[in-house]
C-alpha cells in the first residue's frame, strides 16, 4: 500500500490535531479548577510537602518516562517497513509520548484542587510547555524516523 501526498498530509494534520486537543484538555481543565477556586487559591511551596514532592516527582518520572517510550517505540519501527505503516507507529509513539505528559500535569491539576494552593499549577505549566515543544510536524517525523531516499522525497513534495 502506497501513501499518496494528500494522506500523508492528513496523517500529519490528524496528529497534531491530537496534539491540540490533548494540550486542550490539560488547559482547558486547569482553567475550569482555577476558575472555581479563585477565592480560595493561595501560593506556597512550603505548606503540603507530600503533595509538593509528590508532583515534582510525577511530573520529572513523567517527563523521563515519555522520553523512554518514545524512543524505544521509534527504534522498534522496523527500517523495511513501508511509509504508511511507519507513520502508524510515530503516531502511537506521539500519543503514548503525550499521554506520558499529560497524566502528571492533570495530576498537578487535581493537587491544586485538592490542597488549593495554586504552586501546581507552576508544574502544569512546565508539562504542558513540554508539550508545546514536541508538537508534530513533517521535519521531525523524518528526523525520528528512519526513512528510505525514496520515502523522504515523498516527504519533502508536501
Amino acid at each position: 500500500m502506497s501513501y499518496t501526498n494528500s494522506q500523508l498530509k492528513d496523517f500529519i494534520k490528524s496528529l497534531q490535531i491530537i496534539h491540540l486537543v490533548l494540550i486542550l484538555g490539560v488547559v482547558i481543565f486547569g482553567g475550569y479548577i482555577a476558575f472555581t477556586l479563585q477565592n480560595e487559591l493561595f501560593f506556597s511551596y512550603e505548606d503540603d510537602k507530600a503533595f509538593l514532592f509528590l508532583a515534582i516527582v510525577i511530573a520529572f518520572v513523567g517527563n523521563l518516562s515519555s522520553k523512554f517510550l518514545f524512543a524505544k517505540m521509534l527504534k522498534q519501527i522496523p527500517e523495511k517497513s513501508n511509509l504508511s505503516q511507519k507513520a502508524v507507529k510515530y503516531s502511537t509513539a506521539h500519543i503514548f509520548r503525550m499521554a506520558m505528559l499529560e497524566f502528571p500535569a492533570l495530576m498537578c491539576i487535581i493537587f491544586t484542587f485538592q490542597s488549593s494552593n495554586s504552586f501546581y499549577f507552576i508544574l502544569t505549566g512546565i508539562l504542558v510547555l513540554m508539550m508545546i515543544a514536541i508538537f508534530p510536524t513533517k521535519n521531525k517525523f523524518e528526523n525520528d524516523v528512519p526513512l528510505t531516499s525514496k520515502e523522504k522525497t515523498i516527504l519533502e513534495k508536501l
